[in-house]
């Protein structure tokens, strides 16, 4: 059985973004966004992180692109709100 069918069957419903991963970690003044495909937007209130399947987008003060790589971006500043949009269809 396949972890994501196993996941699946647990939670008893589908979760299409499974096969899509990506990791978001939280700290005290930054966040980590594992398996990114690019910035789309950014200013200090606002930076919208595309992903394989939609978008996540980080609301708060001061926010800054502390680093960039390939699969990890690194946000600096106060995140006050962070959603998502077109990740997981229900």
């Amino acid at each position: 059985m396949s972890y994501k069918k196993e996941i699946s069957g647990k939670l008893k419903n589908s979760i299409d973004g499974m096969g899509d991963f990506f990791n978001i970690a939280l700290g005290k003044g930054y966040s980590v966004v594992e398996g990114h495909k690019g910035i789309v937007k950014f200013d200090e209130s606002s930076i919208e992180v595309k992903l394989k399947r939609g978008s996540v987008v980080f609301n708060g003060r001061s926010l800054n692109i502390a680093s960039s790589q390939s699969k990890e971006l690194v946000i600096e500043g106060q995140v006050l709100q962070i959603s998502f949009e077109g990740v997981y269809k229900q």
